[in-house]
């Protein structure tokens, strides 16, 4: 419908004029035969005849004012008593305030709020502070912080148990003085007295922390005993087990004191600390030879019995540290034959008696035009691979001692020598030792110190050649940060290999030390019988090498009927583990089977081609599920990974292939875990040796493993590369003095360990 009216410009309107009010106030007058149009919402209300008003929007209300609400709320929870808040509940530390909102106030609620030991942002209060953080791909993130005057205390604390330093550290003029110029917050710095107490917090938080990552699991331990500069005997007790993100952990879990080394009263301790730590599966306990270990262990497999989660009724729990047979089969083959070898320590060690005596040696190897960066350094005599040491540097250096023969005096008169018949400088003494009597008339002998003939070299370097194999062999199988229990069995095939081969070789002297080395390797090897069945089952889980490589070398040196004998042995030994497993877990993880009817598509126009290949598959399927019963039947016919693969883990091939093998990935989490050595344990004195040094020695029993198993649990969380640290290791030793390449192999071990 068009519209009767019109508007114009001038705001002028033409026909009839009618007064329309709009909210009382008067407008233009308009012209028109139609009704009044609102021009907001075209709405219009009769008012009067001929009398129109416009209709408003209704008006919105105006909100009721909220009730004022303290966030002090947040972090309460209100208690009611009829529908009336009574009281205040703290959600963190559930203390309760009287709330009543007329009567009380919530001023107390306030004051609660920063000084609740339980808030979570409580350090958050403070004055932000700007501070660069590492970043993850290089270089540093600005990040903000608070200072905790309590997170301070801790880091010290810690300071004090990772670095070994006295408690009285804290009361030092210069440390103070070096924590009022750092951080002026820091204060006062807390005394001897309470770093005590938080040094002793924090153990039992951590020793929490890992009782709660021990419970449920099996634990390979090991174990051995030390007498401190107390005069008091104390036990090392080490847990090793691979951790659900297959990570090789050890812990130590006790330092304590014991009463004497006797077996049994190790046996008695060794249960009541795994009783404390509530641990009822020990899957292996690795000892050295001792005869007292023999006794301990006995008396834990009878004690053990009933205990929950054991396998095998403990039948293969013993194992022998490995490094320390290796140990005995050196001793015995150097028994009686160590002449030379002391002859070349004599002159070493006059060497580096004194520092005008090194300078007038070095001056010798300059002479002689000997390009080596390295100088001589004494072994320790009862640790046979320091020997090895000291050889392997001294005999590089044979013709400069010669000189120093000729040439210095001082050397010549301390080892009395002139000049025999054929030119050669020998000592004035025929014998090897002679015999003092003294005042009392008590006779007594002395050894004579004479220099090394070229016999005694040529001895030293032959010794240097063969005591290589066992140096190399000791330090795989000492490893703690890394799988060795699947190293064993090629480590002591390749000795083995070795003394059979010098015991043909034509030099009498390497022939019958080999020969003397022989039966003391037999004695603990025999057959490969006389070892845990364990540590086969652990080369057996290796899928470079599975069953066939114990077979192989079985065959080369022992014949092939031994060899098939001890690959039934061990196949025995791994399925009743597996059956252990399996039953444990209430099921039996098989390969399923196919069933006998042949599966085809019903669909008629399917590809003929499809259907059978499907057929194929249900065949091959068939026919491997009638072979492979098991997991360990369908591992072992499995191919083997390549032996050369570079940097080949273990662990992380179970982790990958733990849903191929559900069962026997548990079985290899435990038996990869157990060391074939002690050294975890020993390495352990080394620490408390630092702690109880001479100026600690009134520490008591309880503090000093306070101290040393603290510092293992906190240093377990740093990572470290333990192949980039090798590998500088190995850069580096060949430019360094061997003294000082035996502090920095030292230095390298205790930050790895």
């Amino acid at each position: 419908m068009d519209p009767v009216f019109d508007f114009y410009p001038g705001g002028e309107l033409e026909n009839d004029e009618i007064e329309v009010e709009l909210g009382g106030n008067s407008n233009p007058l308009v012209s028109t035969n139609a009704d009044v149009v609102d021009v907001q919402d075209d709405t219009v209300v009769e008012i009067e005849k001929n009398r129109l008003k416009r209709k408003l929007p209704p008006k919105v209300p105006k909100p009721k004012k909220e009730r004022y609400r303290s966030p002090a709320w947040d972090h309460f929870n209100e208690i009611k008593e009829g529908g009336v808040t009574k009281w205040a509940e703290c959600k963190y530390c559930k203390k309760q305030y009287a709330a009543k909102s007329k009567k009380h106030g919530v001023s107390n609620l306030k004051a609660h709020i920063p000084a609740c030991p339980l808030y979570p942002n409580r350090d958050q209060h403070g004055q932000h502070n700007l501070s660069f953080k590492p970043a993850d791909g290089g270089g540093v993130d600005v990040v903000t912080h608070v200072f905790s005057f309590d997170d301070c205390k801790r880091a010290l604390a810690e300071m004090v148990i990772i670095d070994e330093l006295p408690f009285r550290f804290v009361e030092g003029i210069g440390f103070r003085k070096f924590c009022k110029v750092m951080q002026p917050k820091f204060s006062p710095v807390p005394s001897r007295q309470t770093i005590t107490r938080e040094v002793c917090a924090i153990h039992n938080y951590e020793r929490g922390k890992l009782k709660k990552l021990l419970k449920g699991r099996r634990i390979c331990l090991t174990t051995d005993t030390w007498t401190s500069i107390q005069n008091l005997n104390y036990m090392c007790l080490t847990a090793h087990f691979i951790d659900d993100n297959w990570k090789l952990q050890k812990r130590i879990l006790n330092f304590c004191q014991v009463v004497n080394h006797k077996g049994e009263t190790i046996g008695k301790k060794i249960e009541s600390l795994l009783l404390d730590w509530n641990v009822d599966g020990i899957f292996t306990l690795t000892v050295d030879n001792a005869s007292s270990n023999d006794t301990a262990i006995r008396f834990l497999k009878r004690k053990t019995k009933d205990w929950k989660r054991t396998i095998l009724d403990h039948e293969y729990l013993h194992v022998r540290c490995c490094a320390h047979l290796l140990n005995l089969i050196v001793v015995e083959g150097l028994k009686d034959r160590n002449e030379s070898i002391l002859r070349v320590r004599d002159v070493v060690r006059y060497v580096r008696s004194s520092p005008q005596r090194l300078e007038s040696f070095k001056k010798c190897v300059e002479k002689e035009k000997i390009d080596s960066n390295q100088t001589v350094c004494l072994d320790v005599c009862t640790r046979w691979n320091s020997t090895y040491l000291m050889l392997e540097v001294a005999v590089k250096f044979e013709k400069a001692f010669q000189r120093m023969a000729e040439e210095d005096s001082g050397f010549k008169t301390f080892f009395g020598i002139k000049e025999g018949d054929d030119g050669e400088l020998v000592s004035f003494e025929g014998g090897e030792t002679i015999e003092l009597v003294s005042e009392s008339g008590q006779v007594r002998s002395h050894r004579v110190q004479r220099i090394p003939m070229k016999l005694d070299w040529k001895n030293c370097t032959m010794f240097t050649k063969f005591l290589k194999l066992f140096y190399d062999a000791t330090k795989k199988l000492s490893a703690s940060l890394f799988v060795t229990s699947n190293a064993f069995f090629e480590e002591m095939y390749n000795v083995e290999v070795k003394i059979e081969k010098l015991i043909a070789n034509n030099d009498p002297l390497l022939s019958k030390m080999a020969f003397d080395m022989k039966k003391k390797f037999d004695t603990y090897w025999g057959t490969g019988d006389k070892f845990n069945f364990l540590l086969y089952v652990a080369v057996t889980l290796d899928p470079r090498f599975k069953l066939r490589w114990v077979k192989f070398c079985y065959i080369k040196t022992k014949g092939k009927e031994v060899a098939e004998g001890m690959e039934k042995r061990v196949k025995g030994v791994l399925d009743k583990l597996y059956d252990a497993y399996a039953n444990e877990g209430e099921v039996r993880v098989q390969v399923p089977s196919a069933t006998p009817s042949v599966v085809v598509d019903e669909d008629e126009d399917c590809d003929d081609r499809l259907s059978l290949a499907n057929e194929f598959d249900t065949y091959l399927e068939q026919e491997y599920s009638s072979v492979c019963s098991s997991e360990v039947d369908k591992y072992l016919n499995d191919l083997c990974e390549h032996k050369d693969i570079p940097d080949f883990d273990i662990l992380l091939w179970w982790k990958n292939n733990s849903n191929k093998y559900p069962i026997l990935s548990q079985l290899a989490r435990d038996v990869l875990a157990m060391p074939v050595s002690t050294v975890a344990s020993e390495s352990a004195f080394s620490t408390g040796g630092r702690v109880l040094d001479p100026f600690r020695s009134s520490l008591s029993p309880s503090m000093v493993e306070t101290l040393v198993c603290t510092q293992n649990w906190l240093l377990s969380t740093v990572p470290i590369s333990l192949r980039q640290a090798m590998d500088k290791v190995e850069d580096l030793e060949r430019g360094l003095d061997t003294w000082e390449r035996s502090c920095f192999l030292l230095t390298i071990f205790i930050v790895i360990w």
